[in-house]
């Protein structure tokens, strides 16, 4: 598993750096995600979704909570 502090893989922009997720309200699995900042496409929902958990979902550092990425603690 990737270091519990950070967030990485597809999760980060690989064209910007940030990880901030453009995630429409009705989001689906196969919904088309794309980084807020640059607009680059970043998968779809459910890769990323999957790649977070493997990194420690909620028994990391963050969460996704509704479409949005907390930090924990």
């Amino acid at each position: 598993m990737a270091d519990a502090q950070y967030l990485n893989h597809k999760l980060e922009c690989p064209y910007c750096g940030t990880i901030r997720l453009r995630i429409p309200e009705n989001v689906e699995p196969h919904t088309p995600i794309s980084c807020e900042d640059c607009g680059e496409h970043l998968g779809m929902w459910d890769e990323l979704q999957t790649d977070f958990e493997r990194q420690g979902g909620t028994n990391g550092v963050f969460r996704i909570d509704k479409g949005r990425i907390k930090r924990l603690a």
